[in-house]
């Protein structure tokens, strides 16, 4: 892992001076399995179909994730996760999520990158817990890579409770952003946010690249197999419905993982839950495979061009847990 005083200038991108992201601790409160929600992709404001959205003031972050040259990385797993609007996360020790945590709010979201390494998450405005400052936890596992690298970002503000009451914790005497101790470090992790222009809801946004200082190394799936593939139609769960087939061939321990995208823009690649049964409840949003041959999928969400994205993480590597 990368120190968080590393502090290396690089150049590379627009002629600019890019800074590594610190890296700092992952914290106590990444989902386990069970916590994850169904729905893992990027909106964390409205979970599966629910027509209630998450409360608190809908956040963007929109970013790319690139090298220490500057050259964008394709097919990095960028992981999101925070508190609520009250400052409840969904992690919970015992079983399913935690119940005080909006159960509207996903509190878990992924975004895996395209060629030109740029990802979108949708979300609310952090919530504040005693001890830290309003931050978001952000994970990111390069191609070639068996595990996460972990950092943080912050608000540019004076932080200040529902009530109106400024928050005895602030990013000054915040116990994770004080341990980042290069100036441009901590500089390259406070993010300013600005009204997105044409809302009257009070929605914000902000944009933030994150620069690792690993080589990405894209494995090479075994015997070539395409898994960017057609979705056949078949029959739903219920008279009139449809979902659709996904076949890829599949290899002992690899987990597979599937996106699909009405536009095929780097932007719009969403996860997307499904079932290995055709007449199954769609009951899973990743697959290890146990055995050698195919693996079928099936998806209810329909991709608007017909084709799905089928991910796949190298046996061993980082499959969602803390």
């Amino acid at each position: 892992m990368a120190t968080a005083s590393a502090g290396f200038a690089l150049s590379g991108y627009l002629a600019e001076a890019l800074t590594l992201s610190p890296t700092v601790t992952q914290g106590p409160y990444y989902p386990l399995a069970d916590d994850i929600p169904l729905d893992k992709d990027n909106d964390l404001v409205q979970l599966n179909d629910s027509l209630t959205l998450a409360g608190g003031i809908v956040t963007y972050v929109t970013g790319r994730v690139l090298d220490s040259n500057g050259s964008p990385v394709k097919n990095a797993l960028v992981e999101l996760w925070h508190a609520d609007r009250e400052g409840d996360y969904l992690y919970s020790a015992g079983a399913g999520r935690n119940s005080a945590c909006d159960s509207n709010f996903a509190g878990f979201g992924q975004f895996l990158t395209g060629s030109s390494g740029a990802f979108r998450f949708r979300t609310i405005k952090a919530g504040l817990y005693r001890g830290r400052t309003r931050h978001l936890h952000w994970g990111v596992t390069l191609p070639g890579r068996t595990t996460r690298t972990t950092t943080q970002t912050f608000w540019d503000e004076v932080a200040y409770d529902l009530n109106g009451t400024r928050w005895d914790t602030q990013n000054s005497n915040d116990n994770v952003f004080s341990t980042v101790s290069n100036a441009a470090q901590r500089a390259s992790v406070l993010l300013a946010y600005e009204a997105v222009p044409g809302t009257a809801t009070g929605e914000v946004q902000a944009t933030w690249d994150y620069v690792s200082g690993f080589t990405p190394s894209e494995p090479t799936y075994p015997n070539g197999g395409s898994l960017v593939v057609a979705g056949t139609a078949i029959g739903g769960l219920t008279a009139g419905s449809v979902r659709y087939q996904l076949t890829v061939p599949a290899y002992v321990g690899y987990t597979y993982e599937i996106y699909g995208n009405p536009t095929l823009s780097d932007l719009d690649w969403k996860a997307l839950p499904f079932s290995l049964a055709p007449a199954a409840v769609v009951d899973r949003h990743k697959h290890t495979a146990t055995s050698e041959g195919t693996l079928t999928f099936y998806v209810d969400s329909k991709a608007e061009r017909g084709f799905y994205k089928v991910a796949f993480r190298v046996p061993g590597a980082n499959t969602g847990t803390p």
